[in-house]
């Protein structure tokens, strides 16, 4: 009986997980037209199947966060890693009614910024190609003969800074105004009265008022719709 049970568990899962791919197909077509990473606006997909919730979404990180660019300071770090920890607690973001009884099995959050949370040791990184530098393009006999102290700093610092470091900077400020950076979000739940499920609440935007807007697709036992939510309606009735 225990082995039906978990054959009929994953049987399920399945199926959501495919009505979520055709629900991500129309999410992507959407964006094609024009909606693709649009500030304030977030796309979210919704699929019940037989007690099974799966809803996922994605957002612009300037809706969550308030910028994009890689994060630099220790402030805006500590905003993306604070944001993936308040994002992680599924039952707050998701709010499913009480008597269906639903358990969140899996939250599943993400973003383009968390990489590089941790800092990227610019220090090293120039130090190793100072070096390099030194050894490979310098004279070692005028080296010798001129020293150390008759070396032209000056010159030297200048053409650190100056040809390889702006050259760098460049190429992360480029990338910075160019990128876009998301937020997503998976959360899976399972639920022992599915039909108790007559809607959800979605608590995104009272927590980021950076979004103005979460347009979703559906596919639950009552078929499939879509629609938007907005600061006054935050709930999918289905």
């Amino acid at each position: 009986m225990g082995s039906l049970k978990v054959n009929a568990l994953r049987n399920n899962t399945a199926k959501v997980r495919h009505l979520l791919a055709i629900l991500g197909v129309a999410v992507s077509a959407g964006a094609v037209a024009g909606e693709a990473h649009e500030h304030g606006k977030v796309a979210l997909t919704l699929a019940i199947e037989e007690g099974n919730v799966e809803v996922s979404w994605r957002s612009p990180a300037v809706n969550l966060v308030g910028f994009e660019h890689q994060p630099k300071t220790p402030e805006e770090k500590q905003k993306v890693e604070q944001t993936l920890l308040n994002l992680k607690q599924g039952y707050e973001q998701i709010v499913l009614p009480e008597s269906a009884l639903c358990l969140l099995k899996e939250a599943d959050i993400d973003t383009t910024l968390a990489a590089h949370t941790e800092g990227h040791d610019h220090d090293d990184h120039d130090h190793e190609e100072h070096d390099d530098h030194d050894h490979d393009d310098h004279d070692h006999e005028e080296h010798d003969d001129h020293g150390h102290d008759d070396h032209d700093h000056e010159k030297h610092d200048d053409h650190d800074h100056d040809d390889h470091d702006h050259e760098k900077h460049d190429d992360h400020e480029e990338h910075d105004h160019d990128g876009h950076a998301d937020f997503s979000a998976k959360y899976t739940f399972e639920c022992r009265y599915p039909e108790h499920l007559k809607q959800i609440e979605v608590n995104l935007m009272p927590s980021y008022p950076g979004i103005d807007e979460i347009r979703y697709q559906a596919i639950t036992p009552a078929g499939q719709t879509g629609g938007s939510l907005t600061q006054g309606n935050t709930v999918i009735v289905f």
